[in-house]
């Protein structure tokens, strides 16, 4: 709870400094990116195996000087996993077979910082590094035959990024996207533990002022 309190308070920082971007110097980005993700460790051992190609995110940047930006991120990610049919033992001890379903949405609100080292030389492909903290709004669904389970919950999360960026054309504040990121989620529900995973991201950046 302390950790989450934390990050609401981070998140609610950056957000107003962002949203008076025109009182300082500097440039307000927004950053739209389609999101392909991968399970790890015990998400996808005991959850989804499944890669997960339905994923958004965006994120609100300003400019604190050339090579720093702070900001604003949100997204939403939709996980499934359908399994074979097979036999369960229920909470009550009851031995059953039936089909195991898995449906879990996470939506990260996060507070992000963005480094890119090169700003200052003008090189036409910026790489960058990226860190977020915050919270993510959890749907977790199961379905075990006759048997449901579902929760909705807010877990810590942890982003840590890297990719590149290059304009559309030369001097523009405009331009494509193509990065990738760890998600750090201390989910704790059911038994089940910890949701995280490998994002890849690909999409467009411009300018807002």
């Amino acid at each position: 709870m302390k950790k989450i309190t934390i990050s609401f308070v981070c998140l609610l920082i950056l957000s107003a400094f962002a949203l008076n971007a025109d009182a300082q110097k500097g440039q307000l980005k927004l950053n739209l990116d389609y999101s392909s993700s991968l399970p790890l460790g015990n998400f996808k051992k005991d959850l989804i195996s499944n890669a997960s190609p339905r994923g958004v995110n965006g994120s609100f940047m300003y400019g604190i000087n050339n090579k720093w930006s702070a900001g604003l991120s949100l997204g939403y990610q939709d996980y499934y996993q359908k399994y074979p049919r097979d036999v369960y033992t229920t909470g009550d001890h009851e031995v059953t077979s039936a089909v195991l379903s898995n449906s879990i949405q996470t939506m990260p609100v996060l507070a992000k910082a963005m480094f890119t080292p090169l700003a200052d030389s003008k090189a036409f492909i910026q790489p960058y590094v990226s860190l977020g903290t915050g919270i993510s709004i959890v749907d977790f669904s199961q379905y075990l035959g006759e048997f449901s389970s579902t929760a909705t919950n807010a877990s810590f999360t942890v982003q840590g990024g890297a990719g590149i960026m290059v304009p559309f054309k030369k001097n523009s504040g405009a331009g494509f996207n193509l990065g990738a990121g760890y998600n750090y989620t201390a989910y704790n529900k059911f038994g089940y533990k910890n949701l995280n995973s490998l994002a890849f991201n690909a999409g467009i950046h411009f300018p807002l002022k």
